[in-house]
């Protein structure tokens, strides 16, 4: 028996059943599926409509998640730009993970850290440590304040002051 094509709006249901996406990325996954540009626009809008699609909680699950990964305030709003997430709705999930950003910061700092154990130059540990830390969307600012705190020139090890 030949399988009945499939409309945009059940490719859309398919698609939210695996995981959530943002309206941008349905529309690009509608379109790469070759529905066309109206199809694809109408069976988001539904989708939004219905509350399939909410990219405001989308954005906040995204950036706890990060956050408890150790991710920094850059590095998440980079994640939320790639999933076509707007620009004012990235910027209050981010401020919803602004107060915890030092204790992310610590975690990810002391992550590294264990890491670093065969590592004997102080200069380079630190250099090592400030390029992982950057890598993670933490700001300067609070980088360097972690960083200043650290005595590294200790023989047994790093001592957090």
């Amino acid at each position: 028996m030949p399988k009945a094509p499939q409309t945009a709006i059940d490719k859309a249901l398919n698609l939210l059943g695996i995981r959530a996406f943002s309206q941008r990325e349905l529309y690009l996954r509608l379109r790469k599926a070759e529905f066309s540009h109206r199809e694809a626009e109408e069976a988001v809008e539904l989708c939004v409509k219905r509350g399939y699609v909410n990219d405001e909680l989308l954005a906040q699950d995204q950036a706890e998640l990060l956050h408890a990964r150790g991710c920094g305030r850059r590095k998440i709003a980079q994640k939320l730009r790639a999933k076509g997430v707007d620009a004012e709705t990235i910027a209050s999930a981010v401020n919803r993970q602004m107060e915890a950003e030092p204790e992310a910061l610590q975690s990810a700092l002391d992550f590294k850290l264990r890491t670093l154990t065969r590592e004997t130059d102080p200069r380079k540990k630190r250099e090592k440590l400030f390029r992982f830390l950057v890598s993670r969307g933490f700001p300067f600012d609070l980088i360097r304040d972690a960083l200043e705190k650290l005595d590294l020139s200790d023989e047994d090890g790093v001592d957090l002051l």
